[in-house]
């Protein structure tokens, strides 16, 4: 038995006509016929029933078909693999990431990567989570990590990885009246100081704006900011206080250049990262490398609490 044999069996099979699977095959019809013929006694079974000039399959030679399909299938990917591994020496890999994930998480996973895999090309762009998953679509990139959307996890043309978790943090500066408090009402964000929204549109913002709708909020007060970092800079310096991303915060925590108060119901509020990809398209060997090494390493900030 040769692999040979197993294609022009298959083949036989697929196109059900000795003729057309000798013209598929650029072969005499009398060369597929002994191979056929060579087949049948190396299994000592009948594949095709020949009545007249009709070709059917026997049920031997259907099982037989679906099995040489799964042998021929692994070793038509053998060279793509091992092309693959050698990518890991001399590969590219093209990164996407909405602008909260590229700033606080990808970071720590790009330096590792580029420590374990030196010679691969690896390039990052970010920008609004919309147009990366646009950019995976495209091909324009292969992966990319974004703030989870129900309208773009309907795709069919996409695959939608959770990889972690993020919660909203009520922040406000040292020193606050609210420092060491145990626990605020939602509806204590109207008295006072001024409210710092992210910029209309953001997923931050809608995230925000569901939980003044549920707890039937209205704030009057409020000073629109366009990302995080400016956010954060304007509660260091005593303009406002802020409901914004946990994961965007770590680092103020740590330096106690801010301090996370705990609010009522607010825990609620999360939105998952994914990471997007092709559906019915296999990872590479540089794409699995970095799922691996992202899903490692990546914070989940639903793990994070007030006292950490």
């Amino acid at each position: 038995m040769t692999l040979q044999q197993l294609r022009t069996f298959c083949a036989v099979v697929e196109e059900m006509s000795f003729r057309r699977a000798a013209e598929r095959l650029y072969m005499a019809q009398a060369s597929v016929s002994q191979q056929i013929a060579a087949l049948e006694q190396y299994y000592g079974v009948t594949l095709f029933s020949r009545p007249g000039r009709r070709c059917s399959v026997t049920p031997e030679g259907r099982a037989l078909y679906d099995w040489a399909m799964e042998v021929l299938t692994i070793l038509d990917t053998i060279p793509q693999k091992l092309t693959d591994m050698r990518c890991l020496a001399e590969g590219q890999l093209a990164i996407g990431a909405s602008t909260l994930a590229g700033s606080y998480l990808l970071p720590p996973v790009i330096r590792r990567f580029k420590e374990i895999y030196p010679h691969i090309r690896l390039s990052v762009q970010t920008g609004y989570g919309y147009e990366m998953v646009e950019r995976v679509r495209t091909k324009n990139v292969d992966l990319a990590l974004v703030g989870e959307n129900l309208n773009w996890t309907a795709d069919t043309m996409l695959d939608f990885r959770p990889v972690a978790t993020d919660r909203m943090s009520l922040v406000v500066w040292p020193g606050h009246p609210w420092c060491g408090r145990a626990m605020v009402e939602p509806l204590e964000l109207t008295k006072g100081d001024v409210f710092i929204h992210s910029r209309p549109g953001s997923a931050m913002r809608s995230m925000v704006e569901k939980f003044f709708h549920r707890e039937n909020i209205s704030i009057s007060t409020l000073l629109e900011l366009g990302n995080h970092e400016t956010i954060k800079r304007a509660v260091e310096e005593h303009v406002g206080i802020s409901l914004i991303s946990s994961i965007s915060i770590q680092s103020e925590l740590k330096n106690n250049q801010l301090v996370e108060v705990p609010m009522a119901r607010l825990e609620s509020i999360r939105r998952n990262f994914v990471l997007v990809s092709l559906r019915h398209q296999e990872d590479s060997y540089a794409e699995l490398a970095f799922i691996e090494l992202l899903t490692g390493m990546i914070p989940d900030a639903a793990s994070f609490s007030c006292a950490d």
